[in-house]
């Protein structure tokens, strides 16, 4: 049964929601019947098309048509293509669109409508068919409770990014942040705190997790002004049976399949993604003959529960990618035939401690594929890495140490705990691991103590990667420095 002083509660929250230029509506002269509540996106481009994300929550809650255009100009004065959708519950109100009939390597502007409601006015880009220069932002682990998505802000302010992509850890499942823990300095800063309070575990747990992410208007700003191309880590994805002694597991009171497809279902209605719930998520884009973007699965599709034992790694039935991710690859780089070969991956490649749930803890996987790299060198492989919350710059070598195969670029957290604020800033801790990676010989550059992004910067002769730091995350104003940059020469990797 209904309860009407709920819906009335909702109705009333959602319209104040919609005043907000935050969360991306238009004030109108008369009082929408629904809401716009969480901006615009749009991921996935293609040559032709791009995916077109909002979500629309009805006052009756029931499904509903909304209209959408793309125009070839901020103000609409000439639209190339439109449409309806509908905006469901199956779907927690989340639409996506696939806006089809687009020119190549263009910008567009995309807007959507409901009961004289607009949202703010998105900026997306379908891929070239030739390009000279590519400009990629690489962005990975956000966790609300971390800080400020000031990075997010910062990047959402550069003009002449053709892509984002999300290295995973788009959200954090976890329950709210409790006294001692090390995002509790950050929460008594900022007042970050995650809702539910507890762990997602139900369809409705994650998608309260997503509205509260979506909700941060530096997040909203990015999607708004760049096609973002997303690949999931372990934080939106239920990765494992939970531990039934762990509190709240009873309050879940289901399967770990049930908690997985909940994951899943509700990373597909909130990210701006092509590929269906449940089907392949690893797949490419193609940025002219410049780029080969590949964007991998290391952690659902393919591979193999983590055995940390020594007779684990000389198992051959063992993968990270498995068989068949691999022969895309191949296929994928053999065919399209692009100066550069990038990839956007969850787990590090290279060698750091023994790495049992990583590439070398797989070392089949990653042998075969370090093979194929070493026998196809004018290819030019770089990666973009996930996961670790401190940017790092990593080589990986053939067996005789002499020849560079892969640079390996990690962008470090967005908010998601550093080093130091896992070390509540002890220095004997921070100490010991600056001396581990300084001997490393495969770490080119690290920093222990930072938030940020990367740039690729592309051309046929060169990839720049660049480092942007913010000043802070716990404070509301920030700066933004470049630490670090290094160029990589079109078949020199060294």
């Amino acid at each position: 049964m209904v309860n009407k002083q709920e819906v009335n509660r909702v109705v009333l929250g959602v319209l104040m929601v919609c005043m907000a230029v935050a969360f991306g509506c238009k004030e109108t002269k008369k009082a929408p019947l629904g809401t716009f509540t969480h901006g615009v996106a749009s991921g996935d481009p293609g040559k032709e098309d791009v995916i077109l994300w909002t979500r629309f929550v009805p006052v009756d809650s029931l499904e509903t048509n909304i209209d959408w255009e793309i125009g070839s100009d901020s103000l609409f004065s000439r639209i190339v293509n439109k449409g309806s959708i509908l905006s469901s519950p199956d779907n927690d109100f989340c639409v996506h669109v696939r806006a089809g009939g687009l020119q190549s390597g263009k910008t567009y502007y995309y807007r959507f409508k409901k009961n004289g409601l607009e949202t703010l006015t998105g900026r997306t880009r379908t891929l070239p068919e030739k390009a000279d220069n590519i400009r990629i932002g690489v962005v990975n682990c956000a966790n609300y409770t971390g800080g400020y998505y000031h990075a997010f802000d910062s990047l959402s302010k550069m003009k002449d990014i053709d892509v984002v992509i999300h290295l995973g850890d788009y959200i954090y499942e976890g329950g709210k942040v409790v006294e001692g823990s090390s995002y509790w300095p950050s929460y008594k800063a900022t007042g970050r705190q995650h809702d539910p309070m507890h762990e997602c575990f139900s369809l409705t747990d994650y998608r309260t997790r997503y509205a509260l992410y979506r909700g941060d208007s530096a997040l909203q700003k990015l999607h708004s002004r760049f096609p973002m191309i997303p690949i999931w880590d372990d934080h939106e994805i239920a990765m494992k049976p939970l531990n039934k002694n762990k509190p709240g597991y009873a309050k879940f009171g289901g399967t770990w399949q049930e908690r997985f497809d909940n994951s899943v279902k509700a990373y597909h209605e909130w990210l701006p993604l092509r590929p269906k719930a449940f089907e392949t998520i690893y797949r490419s884009f193609q940025f002219g003959d410049l780029v080969n973007l590949m964007m991998l699965d290391t952690r659902v599709c393919c591979k193999s529960e983590v055995t940390k034992t020594p007779e684990s790694l000389l198992d051959t039935t063992r993968h990270i990618i498995g068989s068949k991710q691999l022969k895309w690859i191949q296929e994928e780089v053999i065919q399209n035939d692009a100066d550069w070969n990038v990839f956007g991956n969850q787990l590090l490649l290279a060698i750091k401690d023994m790495g049992w749930a990583r590439w070398p803890g797989f070392p089949r996987d990653r042998d075969r594929f370090l093979d194929f790299v070493q026998r196809n060198p004018e290819k030019n492989f770089v990666f973009t890495t996930g996961n670790a919350h401190n940017p790092h710059h990593y080589i990986i070598r053939d067996e005789t140490k002499r020849d560079t195969l892969v640079h390996e670029f990690l962008p470090g957290s967005i908010s998601s705990g550093n080093n130091a604020e896992k070390a509540f800033y002890d220095p004997d801790v921070l100490a010991k691991e600056a001396k581990r990676l300084t001997e490393a010989e495969n770490v080119l550059w690290f920093h222990q103590d930072s938030h940020g992004f990367i740039v690729l910067d592309i051309t046929e002769e060169k990839l720049e990667a660049l480092w942007y730091f913010v000043s802070s995350i716990r404070d509301k104003t920030y700066t933004v420095n470049i630490p670090y940059r290094y160029t990589l020469r079109s078949n020199q990797l060294e």
